[in-house]
């Protein structure tokens, strides 16, 4: 596991985690109680130590398609516990930042005692789970002769004679190594408390010349400076590899080689005779998927320092003083390199062949925070804590990039080695906030419990008018099982209500949106007939944006039956973000052109119920066997409540609709749907065709019939309805834990359910209009002698559009996977320190194992864009989950 955001999947209700891409290092989407936001970044606000992390694709590089993981920079090992803020209440102490939650991490800390050596190593094989069923030789020989009788061609292939029939995903596709080891040490006194550690984690891709790697280092020290002062530092260092070969191929869109691999013809096989890497000849759109794997390198190298240093003196008896400064640093390189052997550059001249790619991008994000914490002594019964600070916090980014083409060889993959430069770029941003936040928790004899809290931001985003947001929350619990009228019973063991209000702030667009903004590269005539250039506006400015802020409000429900042993949390809640961040296209009866705006615009509406069961349902002290259960169900409902008035397509002021490729948010629909044309079935006559909607001129039997949604007689984008959502109606996730003696199982379960996907790859493996390999599908499409079947005719080109963004892709995304299964064993004390070790636990796990779900593709769990809120269940290309085995161990020295 690369990143420890994966160990939050199906283990915390009201959390969906997701793993959109099976490549190494890749980007997890997380999503705390639906996506509060609708165009920026819908990832929660992590807090490493204290230093608060924010990936977005805004903070990571991508040069040739790679959008690395910042997460990935802190090993999972060193991680002591993750705490998910999910209502407003808690998470408004972080501000205009926690409207999409909050993910707290605290890392491993010294423990008062005798130095601990550990030991944790683990080494597994990773596999494709599944294969797709692809045409061979003669199959796809016997279709593209039909593709060709359609346009009055002979065939070009004779089926008996075709003897190459290359499996395209077993050359891409073979066994991975993964593989963990990381030494730490930790101890200390009562004056000094101490944790290092170092760690190397590699995960080599299950597709070719693709995997991750990384190396870290960890110091966490705490100091007792003297009786009323203290200090210590929490450190992250690391490095990271990631490598990526997998890189888009003209008109692939962003598949890379994983559609490639799908596509590419099984009759030409991997090289030719003379060892070249053989060609489609018919048609080089995905070229040879080997050969861009083999002939290209894409790695990116980020070092990262996530770490602060902090001092707390005694000011009095019940004051304390503290201060902290911390930072987030990165530096990241990428470099891709296409050798001369590429094959999408073969044909090139040959000053044109090999090209190269580079970019850099440095970033210091630093926080200083000071508080005060005054707890005064109120008596038993009261506990009284009060909260008061300051936080400055700044950004510094600097990226640029280059490139080139024209290698005299293959020995310098850098651009020092072409003879052709593009033109390269770079550009700086800054950013900063500064903050006051307040914070009272009351507690009276665990009965009534109260915590009061206003925070205040000022982000240089804004225009000094609307610089500070403020965000007030408050919780209110009562212990009801402490009341003495509550009647003493062996069933009911706890009982709580809770409620609470929070106002959660967003400042997620780019840094100088909200300023105009102006471009280069726009010529006008000069003198004569030279050509000047000129610069011209691209955005318009609004010093009137303001924040975006959520309110949520939370009811719960906390109940303990049975000495504990049973314990439910149910929890409702409401979130509501008003003033949604948005970039507006200006009409263009304003001649203003492309211009867009930021404005605030809309509202969106989020609710859910949440439910958590805890069971200890076995535990015999006779013989030490156990087994608990953590049961986790989730149901969350988005709904885009206003987005404002524009002028539509026909020139009227109409509720506006934001539109991305072929899907589109609007008033009344949740976040994220499907937006496309309906299937009627298939014409079998041409009297049917002449009697039905307008579709092509060319439209014959065997072709879609789509439906005339507006009744005007002719199929146009104003047909087009929403055809599905890609949001779950229930997520779920739920472990049994048994344990005898030293052997303990864990066995993971997780679900989606009630969500559907986009299987954009059928557009291309269903087309039957290219010289293109095809899904087994197609072996039922319609013929004249075959009319029995919703597949459609082969024609090259595709004149009806049968392959148009419809429903006829939408495909039902639930599933239930066995996630987990771990199988350990702890020796016994006696034989551990035989070996000089104080504990040693053996392990096997899988991960992956089983899926059950109706999904065609490669997994269910897809995203085509991880951090944004437009491509959540749309399977375009992206690089397939794996099932892994792993075995480990855990030492104690």
């Amino acid at each position: 596991m690369a990143g420890f955001d994966q160990a939050l999947q199906g283990q915390a209700a009201g959390v969906q985690v997701t793993a959109p891409s099976g490549a190494p290092g890749a980007g997890i989407n997380v999503r705390v109680r639906g996506s509060a936001t609708i165009t920026n970044n819908a990832s929660p606000l992590y807090v490493i130590d204290g230093v608060p992390v924010l990936p977005g694709y805004d903070q990571e590089l991508s040069v040739g398609g790679q959008r690395p993981n910042p997460l990935n920079a802190l090993n999972p090992n060193d991680i002591e516990s993750i705490d998910v803020l999910k209502d407003g209440a808690a998470a408004a102490i972080y501000g205009l930042r926690a409207s999409n939650g909050v993910v707290v991490i605290t890392t491993k800390r010294g423990k008062v005692g005798k130095a601990q050596v550990g030991l944790n190593v683990y080494y597994g094989r990773q596999y494709l789970r599944k294969k797709l069923d692809v045409l061979n030789g003669q199959q796809f020989a016997s279709l593209y002769n039909d593709i060709q009788a359609s346009r009055g061609l002979p065939p070009a292939f004779n089926p008996d004679t075709v003897r190459t029939s290359t499996d395209w995903q077993d050359q891409v596709y073979s066994p991975a190594s993964i593989q963990s080891y990381q030494v730490n040490i930790g101890g200390g006194t009562d004056k000094t408390r101490y944790y290092l550690s170092g760690g190397y984690f590699k995960q080599d891709g299950i597709s070719l010349n693709s995997g991750f790697d990384r190396y870290t280092f960890k110091v966490n020290l705490e100091q007792q400076l003297s009786s009323r002062l203290r200090g210590g530092t929490n450190i992250n260092l690391s490095r990271t590899n990631n490598n990526n070969s997998s890189r888009s191929e003209s008109g692939a869109g962003n598949s890379g080689t994983v559609l490639a691999a799908l596509a590419q013809i099984p009759t030409i096989p991997v090289l030719n005779p003379d060892g070249s890497y053989a060609i489609n000849n018919f048609d080089r759109t995905f070229n040879n998927p080997v050969g861009n794997l083999r002939e290209s390198s894409n790695i990116a190298s980020i070092n990262q320092v996530i770490g602060n240093a902090f001092a707390e003196l005694d000011i009095l008896k019940n004051l304390t003083l503290r201060s902290s400064l911390g930072i987030d640093y990165r530096s990241q390189i990428e470099n891709e390199f296409l050798t001369r052997d590429y094959p999408g550059t073969q044909f090139s001249p040959a000053a044109q062949q090999g090209q190269g790619r580079t970019g850099t991008n440095e970033q210091t994000v630093w926080l200083n925070e000071n508080t005060l914490t005054y707890r005064p002594n109120l008596g038993t019964q009261h506990e009284l804590t009060l909260l008061a600070g300051e936080s400055m916090q700044a950004s510094d980014r600097f990226t640029s990039s280059a490139g080139g083409s024209g290698y005299a060889s293959n020995a310098v993959p850098y651009l020092s080695g072409v003879s052709v430069f593009t033109k390269p770029s770079s550009y700086r941003d800054q950013w900063g906030l500064l903050s006051f936040f307040g914070r009272a928790i009351y507690n009276y004899d665990q009965r009534y419990l109260a915590t009061v809290s206003l925070r205040a931001d000022g982000s240089s985003r804004f225009a000094d008018s609307n610089k500070f947001g403020y965000f007030p929350a408050v919780g209110l619990g009562w212990r009801i099982s402490k009341e003495s009228f509550f009647p003493s019973n062996a069933v009911v063991s706890d009982l709580k209500l809770r409620a609470s209000f929070g106002a959660n702030g967003n400042q997620e667009f780019y840094t100088y949106e909200r300023f105009p903004r102006y471009g280069v590269g726009f010529s006008y005539p000069g003198a004569g007939t030279t050509v000047a250039p000129g610069i011209t506006q691209t955005d318009i400015g609004n010093n009137d944006v303001k924040w975006e802020t959520t309110y949520q409000y939370n009811a719960g429900l906390d109940v303990g039956l049975v000495s504990d042993k049973v314990q439910l949390t149910v929890d409702v809640y409401r979130k509501d973000t008003r003033d949604l961040l948005l970039g507006v296209a200006i009409p263009l009866s304003t001649g203003a052109g492309n211009l867009s705006i930021l404005q605030n615009v809309g509202n969106i509406q989020n609710q859910g119920v949440e439910l958590g069961l805890n069971t200890t349902n076995v535990r015999m002290a006779d013989n030490g066997f156990a087994w608990t259960t953590n049961l986790n169900v989730s149901m969350n409902r988005s709904e885009i409540l206003d987005l404002g008035e524009a002028v539509n397509s026909e020139g009227v002021l109409a509720p506006r609709v934001l539109s991305y490729g072929n899907g589109f948010q609007q008033a009344g629909q949740p976040l994220g749907v499907f937006y496309g044309y309906q299937v009627q079935g298939i014409f079998q006559s041409q009297d049917e065709v002449s009697g039905a909607a307008t579709q092509s001129a060319q439209t014959r039997p065997g072709d879609i019939r789509f439906r005339d949604l507006n009744g005007d007689g002719i199929i146009t984008p104003l047909d087009r309805t929403v055809i599905g959502n890609p949001n779950p109606k229930a997520i779920a996730g739920v472990t049994n834990n048994f344990s005898f003696k030293g052997l303990e199982l864990s066995v993971f379960f997780q679900g989606s359910f009630g969500n559907d996907i986009y299987n954009q790859n059928r557009e291309t493996l269903e087309a039957m209009s290219a010289p293109l390999n095809q899904d087994t599908r197609v072996l039922n499409r319609w013929t004249p002698t075959n009319t029995n079947t919703n597949v459609p005719r082969a024609v090259f080109g595709d004149p009806n559009g049968n392959a148009r963004y419809s429903d006829r892709f939408i495909e039902n995304g639930s599933y239930v996977r066995l996630k987990n299964l771990t199988l350990g064993y702890t020796l016994p004390t006696a034989i551990s320190q035989k070996a000089l070790l104080s504990n040693l636990r053996l392990y096997v796990t899988g991960q992956n194992l089983i899926t059950w779900t109706d999904y065609s593709g490669y997994d269910p769990e897809v995203s085509s864009a991880p951090f944004s809120t437009t491509g959540l269940g749309r399977d375009f290309g992206v690089y397939p989950q794996s099932r892994t085995y792993t075995v480990g161990l855990n030492a104690t020295f």
